[in-house]
């Protein structure tokens, strides 16, 4: 039984290293494979932890012929700043990276390096470093990791890894506790507690990089979906992804005669705006007009950016009245929104509702190009209005 539980640790030092480094070659590569808005912050995060476990594992492996303030000082601050980042990794990947967090870990960053370096100053014994260290890595990797294993957004691989996170914390606490009853004993000392503790490690570095592989490749994957589906200048469905999803509804609508309504919004004198003001403030408008569309809708209805100016519903479970309603708010949000950056400018928007298609058999498309006629109507009329268009048989 020795001989599977007590390891050397002067051969384990190396392998850590070796494993590290390998771990900091494949984030590498992947972090430049995969330059999405979302990925490069984590990715990054990733790459510098396991940076700085190399380095410290590598200076580790040379206690016995690099100086103290080398191998100890150095090497323990790199460690306290490799788990920093992971921290940061973990909250980030479970989406809970806030301005709150990042401070809460800078100052325990702060705390445990300067405590760590401090007491290796005045009490430079074995057992108290490896006191200091262990408690300075659990209280960086602590609250992260409990939010990683409780968070609604961990999967089964993520609970995973956050369960090996737990077993080597709780290894790490045993370590501390070793170490204040054996101020003498030494990092490299072979008992079963510092072999199971690095061993785990270890472990964690095998199971935890291909989960942050796999973990990363679907966040890539949400980001490649949501880039297909969504208008990159006001952060509403595009036309391509809204077609898809509102002929699955309409269909839907058709087929179990529920009432339906289309409202089709267009900026009035759009160009003007972008003539006068710049193409800037234009798209400001454009995502203002569009956050608000969206704030007046059910949760059941959609939305998206049409082409240009102009902005598409569907309204479920909708007459002429009630679709009627809902464009009226709209008109009356976006004429009563103002702009800082040019408060005299007023935006007025025309729209055409279409209603009663689903009913009589029309197809999605017509009932489109209806409320397209009735916008028509409404800017010919004079803008700023509503027109209604039910669909005849």
């Amino acid at each position: 039984m020795e001989k599977i539980f007590f390891i050397d640790i002067n051969a384990l030092f190396p392998t850590l290293f070796w494993g590290n480094t390998i771990a900091l070659i494949f984030l590498i590569i992947f972090r430049g494979a995969n330059r999405l808005q979302r990925l490069p912050r984590l990715s990054l995060y990733l790459v510098i932890a396991r940076l700085c476990h190399a380095i410290y594992y590598f200076v580790a492996s040379g206690r016995d012929i690099l100086p103290d303030w080398l191998s100890v000082n150095l090497g323990n601050t790199l460690l306290f700043i490799g788990f920093f980042f992971e921290a940061h990794a973990i909250f980030r990947l479970i989406k809970e990276n806030t301005n709150r967090t990042d401070r809460l870990l800078r100052a325990i960053l702060i705390v445990a390096v300067t405590a760590f370096n401090v007491v290796e100053a005045l009490l430079p014994f074995g057992g108290i470093r490896i006191t200091m260290a262990s408690f300075g890595v659990v209280a960086l990797m602590a609250l992260s990791v409990v939010r990683m294993l409780l968070s609604r957004d961990s999967g089964a691989l993520t609970k995973a890894t956050a369960i090996l996170y737990c077993v080597f914390l709780i290894l790490l606490l045993g370590r501390a506790i070793y170490g204040l009853q054996n101020p003498n004993a030494g990092i490299l000392a072979t008992n079963i507690l510092h072999s199971v503790t690095f061993l785990s490690q270890l472990l964690q570095l095998i199971i935890a990089l291909p989960a942050y592989s796999l973990i990363l490749k679907s966040y890539a994957d949400e980001a490649l979906l949501l880039m297909a589906t969504t208008d990159r200048v006001t952060g509403a469905t595009n036309r391509h992804a809204f077609m898809d999803t509102a002929a699955a509804v309409y269909k839907n609508c058709r087929r179990y005669r529920i009432p339906f309504a289309v409202l089709f919004i267009d900026i009035d004198h759009f160009k003007k705006v972008n003539d006068q003001y710049g193409h800037q403030f234009g798209d400001s408008v454009l995502v203002r007009v569009a956050a608000l569309i969206d704030k007046c809708l059910r949760e059941s209805d959609l939305s998206c950016r049409y082409g240009g100016e102009e902005f598409v519903v569907l309204l479920s479970r909708s007459d002429g009245p009630s679709a009627e309603l809902v464009a009226r708010r709209i008109v009356d949000e976006v004429r009563e929104t103002r702009f800082e950056e040019h408060p005299e400018f007023k935006v007025t928007l025309s729209i055409g509702v279409a209603f009663g298609a689903p009913l009589l058999e029309k197809s999605f498309e017509e009932a489109i190009n209806l409320a397209d006629e009735a916008m028509y109507r409404a800017k010919r009329a004079g803008r700023g209005r509503i027109v209604m268009n039910e669909a005849e048989a």
